[in-house]
């Protein structure tokens, strides 16, 4: 399974550094408010309209940056090989 999340710590400091609030930053990559809230809050993870949003309109915030990609195996498989 595969999953995405979010370096809520590199987005909070990014829109402090740059004065943009919560509900600014919602607007600029087409979500509500609420999204942005719950995903910098950890209680969702970013959806692909989060995530392209932030990468459409912040090109600064790349992928790499700001997003985690966890691969995890299927039970019973390892990594090492």
């Amino acid at each position: 399974m595969q999953s995405i999340h979010l370096s809520k710590d590199v987005l909070r400091k990014y829109l402090k550094e740059n004065n943009i609030s919560e509900a600014n930053f919602a607007k600029n990559i087409g979500v509500a408010h609420s999204t942005v809230n719950r995903v910098l809050n950890g209680r969702r993870n970013p959806g692909g309209k989060f995530i392209s949003g932030v990468l459409t309109k912040y090109p600064d915030l790349t992928f790499d940056k700001v997003f985690i990609f966890n691969k995890n195996l299927p039970k019973g498989n390892s990594k090492t090989a």
